[in-house]
């Protein structure tokens, strides 16, 4: 609890200091943050935003802080607020676009959000694992293979895209290539995925496979 104390004030202190820099605002949001002090990163960020309404920075993190936790309709407005300034900050959009998708909410209209990212930023292995997950939803799994397997050869480490990409592979039928993704889920960096439910999906198709 000290430690946390003490960084608060530095920062607090540091913020008094800079009070016309963004910057320090989003630093001071970052640290609660970055110790589940949500309800703290939030209010730092929302008056933040009131008082530099025009920093997109902020509005952005405010959005993906309140999405983190379950503030779905909160987050989307925080986003919506980021592309009326700026319709082609293609972060917003894979963000907004990912939210939806993985709700299995508006799923056209998030297609279209990961589109437009898409052709913002055509390499982006994030982004073309958004919009593949997207068609995945929506059961056009031919497009979502497509965006999700280069997505998975771009981003070998990256947990989630090697879960996602497990998943159509497993729809297609296709469960040994399935099981050489999910293994590649467990053995990447493991950020937010549900390590049991990937090795229970594992044992699944091993057994669909038979001996």
């Amino acid at each position: 609890g000290g430690d946390i104390a003490g960084g608060v004030n530095v920062l607090r202190d540091a913020l008094d200091d800079n009070d016309q820099d963004p910057t320090a605002h989003l630093f001071l949001a970052a640290f609660y943050r970055d110790y589940d002090r949500i309800d703290d990163a939030v209010a730092v960020l929302e008056s933040a935003s009131l008082r530099f309404p025009e920093n997109l920075s902020i509005l952005f993190q405010l959005g993906a802080t309140l999405e983190q936790h379950d503030r779905y309709a909160d987050a989307e407005r925080a986003f919506r607020g980021v592309l009326e300034r700026d319709s082609d900050h293609a972060a917003t959009l894979n963000y907004l676009g990912y939210m939806l998708a993985d709700r299995g909410d508006r799923l056209e209209e998030s297609v279209n959000l990961l589109e437009r990212a898409i052709k913002l930023d055509p390499g982006n292995g994030a982004y073309l694992d958004s919009l593949g997950w997207a068609y995945f939803k929506l059961e056009r799994l031919d497009l979502a293979e497509v965006y999700l397997r280069q997505a998975s050869e771009q981003m070998t480490w990256n947990s989630v895209i090697q879960d996602h990409f497990g998943d159509l592979l497993s729809k297609l039928g296709r469960h040994d290539e399935a099981i050489g993704a999910w293994k590649a889920a467990l053995a990447g960096d493991g950020a937010e995925v549900d390590v049991d439910g990937i090795e229970r999906k594992i044992q699944e198709a091993e057994r669909r496979l038979g001996p």
